[in-house]
């Protein structure tokens, strides 16, 4: 049996804020140089990710600034998820990862449903899964955010080797 590691929430909570407020500060600034802004009456492609930065700064700030009452509602210390949860929790990171990286190449459709696929058949618990219903969903979802941030929105997204047979 593998011993348990817990960590103080508190400590784990500034922590993530602190993050999260490097990460939306890269990110922010990031969109700022890369992206067009755009004017008043046509905005450009750097809108969402700033608004999007912006709310995850508000997000660090009010998670790092946050007061506790007395009463104790939070518990002070989490505890890691052990055995098989663990495994699935660092398959679920490691496709997340590898998703990123092989996004460039085999584009964002096909990366976006082979990863939802794989999210979606580790996050499942029923045992009795039909793998053909899981990719079907994947297949829905990845056409629906082609759709919607590719075609409707106009975000630039990597076509990778495949996109000369969609669309």
């Amino acid at each position: 049996m593998t011993p348990v590691r817990s960590f103080s929430l508190v400590s784990a909570r500034r922590i993530t804020a602190l993050l999260a407020l490097l990460l939306s500060a890269f990110y922010v600034t990031n969109a700022w140089q890369t992206l067009s802004v755009g004017r008043w009456h046509k905005p450009g492609a750097a809108i969402f990710p700033i608004a999007l930065g912006a709310l995850l700064a508000i997000s660090g700030l009010s998670v790092l600034f946050e007061r506790r009452g007395s009463d104790g509602a939070m518990p002070a210390t989490f505890t890691l998820p052990a055995s098989s949860d663990l495994s699935r929790l660092l398959l679920l990171l490691a496709a997340f990862a590898l998703y990123f990286l092989v996004m460039p190449v085999i584009g964002n459709m096909v990366a976006s449903a082979l990863f939802l696929f794989a999210s979606m058949w580790l996050l499942s618990d029923d045992p009795g899964r039909s793998p053909l219903r899981l990719a079907a969903y994947a297949i829905a979802i990845a056409l629906c955010f082609e759709w919607f941030f590719v075609r409707l929105l106009k975000v630039q997204m990597p076509g990778g080797v495949f996109r000369q047979w969609f669309f």
